[in-house]
């Protein structure tokens, strides 16, 4: 545990291997969205490209929000803010407060933004999720954890307003079937992949209830799909260890597991 304490400390000044993916995501959408517009791309490899650069959006955020891109908090922000409008997914300091209090609260009945939305069946995740979010009550959330600045909420606006904007203006200046196959329908597909696993799969138990340090270990296939999250319990038990090195943290002792109550399917 003194390792993982230590590590919890040691913040690098730059996590390079979570800034390729940021770099891949941010700079890959808009070059696919380009090469596609001009014909170069056909329109299957365009949307398959655009899904797949999607798919890094929830870690490329997620890893700000925990500060583990950089050492320096006002670095995790900027990046964070640039992951979430480049996925089409904006209001960065709303999602990582969110995200925050569901750590904070885990398996929370009242104060747990995840709770209510795994009270499902697989099937039912999605309509569930989406009414979850709708009548969630965050006033039960203590509003000094955490609270949103004045300045942050004027980013999430901002973020918010320039989304509205390249979609509105892509309808006037003919490029709306780009942003639509390129960002919007990839958007959407993964915005489910990632709601199942790496909120229902993780947390779900089959009679009900919440499960928080699940481990799954996962194929390859799952590995990639998810970006690690199957591991998804080893970042709730240390959320300071960045996602790319959940791995080496698949043979823990048995002490450690029952320590932790975690469970390794």
């Amino acid at each position: 545990m003194a390792q993982h304490k230590e590590s919890h400390r040691a913040k690098p000044i730059l996590d390079c291997i979570t800034g390729v993916l940021v770099l891949s995501m941010v700079v890959g959408l808009p070059v696919v969205s380009w090469f596609y517009h001009r014909g170069v791309l056909p329109f299957w490899v365009a949307v398959v490209l655009g899904t797949l650069l999607m798919n890094l959006s929830f870690t490329a955020w997620h890893e700000s929000s925990h500060q583990n891109f950089s050492k320096f908090k006002w670095l995790n922000h900027v990046v964070g803010w640039i992951a979430s409008l480049t996925s089409i997914y904006p209001g960065y300091f709303a999602r990582r407060r969110e995200h925050l209090i569901h750590h904070r609260w885990a398996g929370d009945e009242a104060k747990d933004p995840v709770y209510s939305r795994i009270q499902s069946t697989f099937l039912s995740f999605p309509k569930v999720l989406v009414d979850s979010n709708r009548k969630f009550n965050f006033k039960n959330v203590p509003k000094n954890f955490h609270p949103t600045t004045r300045g942050q909420r004027t980013a999430d606006l901002a973020s918010n307003s320039l989304v509205a904007a390249l979609v509105i203006s892509s309808m006037f200046y003919g490029f709306f079937n780009v942003v639509f196959w390129v960002w919007i329908v990839p958007r959407f597909f993964i915005f489910f992949i990632h709601a199942y696993f790496i909120c229902y799969l993780p947390h779900a138990v089959e009679q009900g209830g919440y499960q928080v340090n699940r481990i799954r270990r996962g194929r390859w296939i799952q590995r990639f799909i998810s970006v690690e999250q199957n591991m998804h319990g080893i970042h709730h038990l240390w959320p300071w260890i960045p996602w790319h090195q959940y791995h080496n943290f698949k043979s823990l002792n048995s002490n450690t597991i029952l320590e932790n109550n975690i469970e390794i399917i």
